[in-house]
């Protein structure tokens, strides 16, 4: 939380270089529609170990010289979309006020990956898919627990976001597009957030411990049947 505070701080802060001119009076809260969605788990097994290992390498969650068994995989997706309109202040002045703004954070296409490879009635097996849903589990958990922080950042920069000041009618679409801009700049960075939490969070259950205790289950298993 300390981490959103310092980060609507420099927003904040540079939020100051919006130009506001004459329309720093018409400065409103625009109705926020923030909405979410962990997405539709799917499970694919489709590739190999070496075809796994090389995902996750492009996603950065396998070192070198590790091969994949499983991967859980998720995108977190953002759109910022704003319904303006235009006031007329005086002659060659208007401004494209904010009336509406809508957010949407979240995940898309959450998947878990199992090499084709593995005995599906085996020990291992069943510890992969384990370990990949816990996986996910901890993507929702995450999500789920920023979601109103992020909403309350986000609220934050709609409240402080200048309109924008235009000298002709016909410039009011350019006008709710630079609007459009400068919500995403600012958002932008708590997705980065949100992006570096879940690693983190992902991070507790990928450790030597944890990969001992999976392996040792299969053992004592395997030895006994």
């Amino acid at each position: 939380m300390k981490k959103i505070v310092f980060i609507l701080t420099l927003l904040l802060w540079a939020q100051n270089s919006f130009a506001e001119g004459e329309c720093a009076a018409y400065r409103t809260m625009p109705a926020l529609k923030f909405s979410t969605s962990y997405g539709k788990l799917t499970y694919d097994k489709s590739k190999d170990y070496d075809e796994l290992t090389e995902v996750g390498k492009k996603y950065g969650i396998v070192e070198q010289g590790l091969f994949a068994s499983g991967l859980a995989l998720v995108d977190v997706a953002y759109k910022v979309t704003v319904d303006a309109y235009r006031q007329r202040v005086k002659r060659g002045v208007y401004c494209v006020i904010p009336a509406q703004v809508n957010v949407f954070i979240g995940y898309q296409n959450p998947v878990i990956l199992i090499a084709k490879d593995m005995d599906e009635n085996s020990c291992e097996y069943n510890v992969v898919l384990r370990h990949e849903q816990t996986h996910q589990q901890i993507n929702v958990a995450t999500l789920r627990y920023f979601l109103p922080k992020l909403k309350e950042a986000v609220t934050t920069i709609l409240k402080n976001t200048p309109p924008v000041e235009i000298s002709t009618t016909s410039k009011t679409e350019e006008a709710t597009q630079e609007l459009t801009d400068n919500y995403i700049k600012q958002i932008t960075p708590l997705i980065d957030f949100l992006k570096k939490e879940v690693l983190k969070e992902q991070s507790k259950l990928d450790n030597h411990t944890n990969y001992q205790l999976e392996g040792d289950l299969c053992r004592y298993y395997n030895s006994h049947h």
